[in-house]
């Protein structure tokens, strides 16, 4: 999403918006069953409509050396046949009803949601106890779906050279971290992957007790836990293995990787070690890094835009990405391209880069710069909610992160406390050589010559 220039009365206006947007919060109500479910209502009454979303606790940062791949290509296989469920049926269902489904997996947690009428809201709750607890995961449909799974790898990974850059990336930024290990799984551990991994799998993980319902939209709390009871409660809870933190050294050393592509354009990553909302010991600085985020690469008017397209024309198609809500460390993330007009070594653009960073570590940003980005952060926040489903997504992140469910409802005050002087601090403890990860995408002349 672009951001956009603000003047100071807009500024004033939007933050008001949000404000009346943080008041106008759907009422949330929160509750466990005896077996260690988790369930989230969030009661929002702006139309006849309800999403659910199944928050399993599982995901890439879980699997061991050997077994990448598992939790995404269960995420596959829990379609193709449950006990109440024959193989395609559960999204014909859902489909029939005048809905919507999907899942995605994390390396944190996988999620299957649903949008339906709120008056089919039970048929969501049945067949969401029946993917945690009934699963069929029949030898034949799994050599059918992981045959699919690696397709997806060939096409997704393996056929975007920007996607296997950044896979490359990941697995040097995170020597010491199992963020190393990439959602869609290793070809070499695909290949050689059993259904009898696939199931004690699912055995060890999809049990109630790792596990969150959230459902959000036209709905009353007490429908809700009278219908969860009955489709939910009789799935007995099991001991979980241990899950550590991801945790990555803050030293680890400057690391770079090359990858060669004679159709790409020369590309260039710069990751930085750094701290998630679970694992910092400052909130402050997770918020500040947040905000440093925006004014470097949100929108036209962030400072990559402005000073290395606009007015030096060395980059092209310039970003910051930083999300902090992961249960481990993370990555604060700077990627550019070379620009077609005015092309230049992948070194110059780099230097360009560090030099933008030390600007911020040398000087701190002016009050209305850190004003505009607070105002963005909370902008994109709202639009974000805008949606059932984007509330459920937030939920989700949040618990599946390992932070409280409140963690989500302090941002704006929290951002309003940041000083410019934090955003300086926080530069200049993070971005630094022993804590950059880098990837370059060359030309294969390049690497011939």
């Amino acid at each position: 999403m672009h951001g956009r220039m603000f003047t100071c009365c807009s500024l004033l206006g939007l933050l008001g918006l949000t404000a009346q947007a943080a008041a106008d919060t759907p009422t949330r109500h929160e509750f466990t069953l005896d077996n260690g479910l988790q369930v989230v209502v969030a009661e929002d009454r702006r139309a006849p409509v309800v999403t659910t979303h199944l928050l399993v606790k599982v995901g890439s940062s879980h699997e061991h050396p050997g077994q990448s791949g598992l939790s995404h290509a269960l995420e596959h296989l829990l379609f193709r046949g449950s006990s109440k469920a024959a193989p395609g049926e559960f999204s014909q269902i859902i489909e029939r009803l005048g809905g919507s489904d999907n899942a995605y997996t994390t390396r944190d947690y996988t999620v299957y949601h649903q949008t339906l009428p709120n008056d089919r809201l039970a048929v969501a709750i049945e067949l969401n106890a029946d993917l945690l607890d009934g699963a069929l995961l029949d030898e034949a449909e799994f050599l059918r779906e992981i045959e699919s799974v690696k397709a997806e790898r060939r096409q997704h990974v393996e056929g975007d050279a920007r996607a296997l850059l950044y896979e490359q990336l990941q697995a040097i930024a995170y020597p010491a971290s199992s963020y190393h290990t990439p959602v869609i799984g290793w070809m070499s551990d695909l290949e050689r992957m059993s259904n009898d991994e696939l199931k004690a799998w699912y055995r060890s993980r999809y049990v109630p007790n790792n596990a969150t319902l959230i459902i959000v939209g036209d709905v009353r709390r007490d429908e809700v836990k009278n219908q969860v009871e009955h489709y939910f409660a009789r799935i007995i809870r099991r001991d979980l293995p241990d899950a550590k933190r991801p945790l990555q050294s803050a030293a680890a050393g400057l690391r770079q990787v090359t990858v060669y592509n004679e159709f790409s354009t020369p590309k260039l990553f710069m990751a930085f070690n750094v701290p998630s909302y679970a694992t910092t010991a400052h909130t402050a600085n997770v918020d500040a890094l947040r905000l440093i985020q925006a004014m470097l690469g949100r929108g036209m008017s962030a400072r990559l835009n402005t000073r290395l397209v606009r007015e030096q024309g060395l980059l092209a198609n310039p970003s910051a990405n930083y999300d902090p809500m992961a249960r481990g460390d993370t990555l604060f993330e700077i990627e550019a391209s070379v620009s077609a007009a005015n092309p230049q070594p992948l070194a110059v653009l780099q230097k360009a880069v560090w030099a933008e960073l030390h600007a911020l570590i040398q000087t701190p940003p002016t009050p209305a710069e850190l004003a505009r980005a607070k105002a963005l952060l909370l902008a994109n926040k709202t639009y974000a909610q805008d949606s059932l489903s984007g509330r459920a997504d937030e939920i989700a992140a949040t618990l599946g992160s390992g932070l409280p469910l409140a963690q989500p409802d302090s941002d704006a005050s929290r951002l309003a406390r940041v000083t410019p002087e934090q955003i300086q601090y926080v530069a200049h403890t993070y971005f630094s050589a022993e804590r950059l990860a880098v990837a370059y995408m060359q030309a294969k002349e390049a690497h011939d010559d």
